[in-house]
């Protein structure tokens, strides 16, 4: 009983006989007091004949109907268990199940919406896959190094310089494990919890402007000319993210420079908008690399792996998504990379 009062079927059937004999003693009803001397009509043999062929009629309907509808009925929900039995399997973690009805009904609709779910999950499940063994890889690397270098000092007959050498080494790997975590929780806070802090009114240019100096020492190591170009703006936003951004993007444009080489940052209005260009004339970005540049771990330099997690414009496009903003790039190898950064003008007041 339980089984049958969850049944799509049952419940189709037993409402169509319902409409069917309502509809049927409604019309017999109608046809009744719409006869006048109904008694003397009941009284003659003929109408007799008449109310028991009617009765005999709606009685045979109401099964014929029922079979039909029971019929139609299995038809219409074989494809609902099917998606049924498909749901279970997608709980149980296998994403490639795939449902093949071809009709425009909304079962079908159902069924290409359920497809679509499938892919969705497994590029999900796949990106989860391939950020944990690329976390675990960035993590072993550096734990290993220090691990290896810890060993070798602890040799007591080793000679000052070296050990200063491998001091420095375990420093260094120290720092990018830290910079590694950092980052890791930035890109998680990003991508999994909404802002809090409010929106506040600040010098775009003048922030700009500190976040070039922050890179002093870089950029003068290296001896590269800089060239600015910032036009006075105000701008109100999320003062932290977008300083994390210029941060991110000037790093990498000294990082990937050529010694006496040139960088170049714009800042400027554009009607309701706001265009920031920084271009380095660097080792660029190989065709086959520029689709995947702003995927997680991704380093398209690996000589220059050691510098980096390959996190940085991950969450440089997190913010600018955050910001409402959009990011696109020129480059070419071996000549260097333009990124042009475009965020709306919100000014307050």
């Amino acid at each position: 009983m339980n089984k049958f009062s969850h049944s799509i079927r049952a419940k189709f059937t037993l409402l169509f006989i319902s409409i069917l004999l309502i509809s049927c003693l409604s019309a017999l009803g109608i046809v009744i007091i719409a006869t006048p001397n109904l008694n003397e009509i009941i009284t003659l043999e003929i109408n007799r004949d008449v109310v028991l062929l009617l009765t005999a009629t709606v009685i045979l309907c109401a099964v014929i109907g029922s079979i039909l509808m029971f019929i139609a009925t299995k038809i219409i929900s074989k494809p609902i268990s099917y998606i049924s039995d498909a749901t279970k399997e997608v709980a149980k973690g296998n994403f490639d199940v795939q449902i093949h009805y071809q009709r425009k009904d909304e079962i079908g609709v159902l069924a290409e919406n359920f497809s679509l779910m499938t892919d969705e999950l497994k590029n999900i499940e796949y990106l989860r896959k391939d950020f944990m063994r690329n976390v675990s890889h960035e993590f072993k690397t550096p734990i290993a190094s220090i691990q290896g270098f810890v060993e070798i000092i602890k040799d007591k007959n080793l000679s000052r310089e070296k050990f200063d050498e491998y001091t420095d080494i375990i420093i260094e790997e120290a720092k990018r494990l830290n910079n590694l975590s950092t980052n890791i929780l930035r890109l998680s806070k990003l991508d999994n919890q909404v802002i809090q802090n409010k929106k506040v009114n600040f010098s775009l240019d003048e922030q700009l402007r500190r976040t070039i100096l922050l890179f002093e020492e870089q950029w003068s190591k290296k001896q590269l000319e800089l060239e600015i170009n910032l036009e006075k703006v105000d701008y109100e936003s999320y003062e932290e993210l977008v300083q994390q951004l210029w941060i991110n993007l000037i790093g990498n444009a000294i990082k990937f420079s050529h010694e006496n080489g040139m960088i170049s940052i714009s800042l400027k209005k554009n009607g309701d908008a706001i265009v920031v260009q920084i271009k380095d004339e660097g080792i660029g970005i190989s065709k086959e690399n520029q689709p995947r540049i702003f995927e997680k771990f991704f380093q398209g330099d690996v000589s220059r792996s050691e510098e980096g997690n390959g996190l940085g414009l991950a969450i440089v496009k997190r913010i600018i998504e955050i910001c409402n903003g959009s990011i696109s790039f020129t480059s070419k190898e071996g000549e260097g990379t333009c990124f042009t950064i475009t965020l709306p003008l919100n000014l307050l007041g």
